[in-house]
């Protein structure tokens, strides 16, 4: 691939639709790939919330095709990591990760519109759950916090792994009261009491209930990290994850009729409490071990609880962006490198110091930046008032990092600004992958900019559709938010 045609294969090529920004930077990448001059201040404040999104419908249908080639594999319900068996410094990618498979099933679910078999890729992946639950663990530890699985059939990977993974089961309940609402909408409550919650032994009580009951204890008990690397009794990511969890679990439970298990999930919910201790005045920190760890970032996405902590719009939250921004920009050259070239957004990683294969900017972390950015606008467009001062302030802070100006004087025009911000994140992951055909890997290289580790991680095409997902929303938002006002 040549390097420099990336910056001319932009989304839409027709310069009487582009954005000014955007036609200059295909001139100067037509005239021969010249750098061109920092990227020029952008007006937000006349956004249309129906703007096209920075990846096109045939984008989103090429990667949707990538995504889906590795759900479901062998027919048995299981999510493989990546087709990838020889990744530098990490083997092979070949499995079933609990958390993993949980979140890409969460969009598959998302996206049931769009999926014809949403439904039986769903089922199928109950299937495998279940199978995993009551399977005997040759590692002598509960498979719940098992980490990964062994394809295509599910049988817990015997092999040396950082043990215990307490996270999953929490992700993987939520995962499934998610789809039991929907089916219980949609007149499938059968299938929920066959599978899901029983009421009685079979299936332990359910797969749901079964999850839900090893997380009332596991939220605080010692645990590897997101990243399978270092170990800690309270890390925010699984905490976070479980907080929703159990109170997520309390409502599922009491519209079942389990009064018992409710009351104890709620409790275990509120042990958990609202975690303020983990905010230090500038940032959310991870663990005390791992303090700048991005794993929060996605935390404040597929934790939240939509009960205002670390909410979308949380003054904390937007110091915790801003705070890793500063350090992922100066951390990485392609990010200097990018805003040269008139590129917008950023690339994040994971935390500070990683070395893991390079350390590298990692996709599936910067598409979680894009979708807290676009949540955080679809909040502030139904918003009748401005965010805290707090919020505001890093907002702009933000906006200044990133060369845009608009009018913050009202809830549409914060909306307005903080879809560019996640629209520049999106756009710079498109520009770094159009040229291998939109192929998401795990990293980017931290210097060139080019794909680098394990190749078509079905949880960066998962972090980029939930993105996109939730940029849609936006509108939405906004059209309820007029509405209310006539």
């Amino acid at each position: 691939r040549v390097k420099c045609a990336r910056q001319a294969v932009l989304r839409d090529t027709s310069a009487a639709t582009m954005q000014p920004w955007v036609a200059a930077c295909v001139m100067l990448a037509l005239a021969g790939c010249a750098v061109a001059s920092p990227m020029p201040h952008r007006a937000t404040s006349r956004f249309n919330f129906q703007d096209s999104a920075p990846f096109s419908d045939s984008d989103i249908k090429t990667m949707m095709g990538y995504f889906l080639n590795n759900i479901n594999i062998g027919g048995q319900g299981g999510v493989v990591a990546s087709p990838d068996t020889t990744v530098p410094g990490g083997g092979s990618y070949y499995y079933h990760w609990m958390r993993d498979g949980a979140l890409s099933m969460r969009t598959v679910w998302s996206y049931n519109n769009s999926i014809p078999n949403a439904l039986d890729l769903m089922k199928s992946y109950v299937g495998f759950v279940t199978r995993n639950q009551m399977d005997r663990d040759p590692n002598n530890i509960d498979p719940r916090g098992e980490p990964k699985f062994l394809l295509p059939n599910g049988e817990i990977d015997p092999q040396p792994w950082c043990r215990p993974q307490n996270d999953g089961a929490a992700i993987r309940a939520t995962t499934l009261m998610i789809f039991a609402h929907d089916l219980i909408s949609l007149g499938y409550i059968d299938y929920v009491r066959q599978y899901l919650w029983t009421g009685s032994s079979s299936y332990n009580g359910g797969a749901i209930k079964y999850d839900l009951d090893y997380v009332t204890t596991a939220w605080y008990a010692n645990t590897c990290d997101l990243w399978e690397e270092v170990q800690s009794t309270d890390f925010f990511w699984t905490r976070f994850n479980a907080r929703r969890a159990m109170f997520m679990g309390a409502q599922f439970a009491s519209m079942m009729g389990d009064v018992q298990s409710a009351n104890r999930y709620t409790q275990a919910g509120n042990n958990i409490g609202f975690m303020d201790y983990h905010y230090n005045g500038q940032f959310v920190y991870e663990s005390t071990n791992r303090q700048k760890d991005a794993a929060v970032i996605i935390a404040f996405n597929k934790g939240y609880n939509n009960d205002g902590i670390y909410s979308p719009l949380d003054g904390r939250v937007a110091s915790t962006i801003t705070t890793f921004s500063q350090l992922f920009n100066s951390t990485f050259p392609i990010n200097g490198q990018d805003s040269n070239r008139g590129i917008p957004g950023i690339l994040y990683g994971r935390y500070e110091g990683d070395t893991y294969s390079g350390g590298n900017p990692w996709i599936l972390i910067t598409g979680s930046l894009a979708e807290l950015y676009y949540r955080s606008a679809a909040a502030a467009a139904a918003s009748k008032s401005l965010p805290s001062k707090e919020f505001m302030e890093h907002l702009e802070a933000q906006m200044q990092m990133h060369g845009l100006r608009g009018d913050l004087t009202t809830p549409l025009g914060v909306a307005s600004a903080l879809t560019d911000l996640g629209d520049g994140v999106l756009t710079r992951i498109r520009y770094h992958t159009i040229g291998a055909g939109l192929h998401l890997w795990e990293q980017l290289d931290k210097y060139t900019g080019y794909e680098a580790s394990a190749y078509d991680l079905t949880w960066s095409y998962s972090s980029v559709l939930d993105a996109l997902t939730a940029r849609a929303s936006i509108a939405d938002a906004a059209g309820v938010a007029r509405y209310a006002d006539m």
